[in-house]
């Protein structure tokens, strides 16, 4: 199967954000165009909740990220975000996602380092992604997935606990890695599907992953397994997941929050377990360095705009 065709604008919003190649001023000028497109699409969830009668999620949304105030540590030209009001709804607000997703990109890149440095260069990162049959019932198809995803996990631990009593599965080759839940709709019914990151010696066999994980849903062989050349491109693949949600209509987005809040919709194996997902959405700030405050205000229609003098240089 070709991998899950993603919204490319997903993936920008999400890579240059994670970036730390582009946090000079020079870049502010596109991050805040990402930004704006992002609040846009709040306001139009905000919207709709309103009108749905959904009034405390409405006011979050209506709050959040209507400011934003960068510091420039001019001698090292480097940007970042010191202060902004966020709702924290990363299901509901496509800008929360994107500083959410950002967030756990790096903690996950960072765990795999450490994982390399201490003793795992002989592992390779794989991308692998599983899906269900689509449905109309999400929470349905939810606790389907999850279902096929714990027969999987049982069968890993299995093997590995006794591998002369419990046959090999293809997941038994992974040491670590982490996956994250993700749910599309195109008019075809709910698409659940789960994509992984596994850290393998040895690489791991499609079509033995297809029988395998037709066995566990009864329902769905197909599944896709690659290489990843460039781990930070697969890694974003699974922190993207919240992000995914604002490509969904308001009405589809509000069931799916509503169905999906409060679970747990990303986890990690073996030896990428640990990693800590910073509860902040605000970047870390660069001690004892000089800075200029930059602040900026959402204005629909207009998106972020400058306002000079609003706070004061350090």
């Amino acid at each position: 199967m070709d991998a899950e065709k993603e919204n490319p604008r997903t993936e920008v919003f999400l890579a240059v954000d994670s970036d730390s190649g582009a946090e000079g001023a020079a870049s502010l000028p596109s991050k805040l165009a990402r930004y704006g497109e992002a609040r846009r699409k709040a306001l139009q969830m905000q919207s709709f909740a309103e009108g749905a009668g959904h009034v405390k999620e409405a006011v979050k949304l209506s709050g959040c990220a209507n400011y934003l105030l960068f510091r420039h540590y001019y001698t090292v030209d480097k940007v970042r975000l010191h202060a902004a009001s966020f709702c924290k709804k990363h299901l509901l607000c496509p800008m929360c996602a994107i500083r959410r997703g950002a967030k756990m990109l790096r903690a996950y890149l960072e765990k795999y380092e450490a994982v390399r440095q201490q003793g795992g260069q002989h592992l390779r990162p794989y991308l692998v992604t599983l899906t269900v049959k689509n449905g109309e019932d999400l929470d349905e198809r939810l606790r389907h997935l999850r279902s096929a995803m714990r027969k999987m996990t049982v069968a890993r631990r299995g093997h590995i606990s006794n591998p002369k009593k419990n046959r090999f599965v293809e997941f038994a080759r992974s040491m670590g890695g982490f996956h994250s839940i993700e749910v599309t709709n195109k008019g075809q019914g709910w698409h659940p599907h789960v994509h992984m990151i596994w850290l393998c010696a040895s690489e791991p066999s499609q079509e033995a992953l297809k029988a395998e994980w037709h066995s566990w849903t009864g329902d769905s062989f197909i599944v896709d397994c690659r290489p990843l050349h460039d781990p930070v491109e697969g890694f974003m693949e699974v922190c993207k997941y919240a992000l995914k949600f604002s490509d969904l209509e308001p009405a589809d987005n509000w069931h799916a929050y509503a169905v999906m809040a409060g679970q747990r919709l990303i986890d990690s194996h073996g030896l990428m377990r640990g990693v800590e997902i910073p509860d902040s959405l605000l970047d870390e700030p660069l001690e004892g360095l000089p800075y200029l405050h930059l602040f900026y205000r959402y204005f629909p229609g207009k998106g972020y705009s400058y306002i000079p003098n609003e706070f004061p240089s350090r």
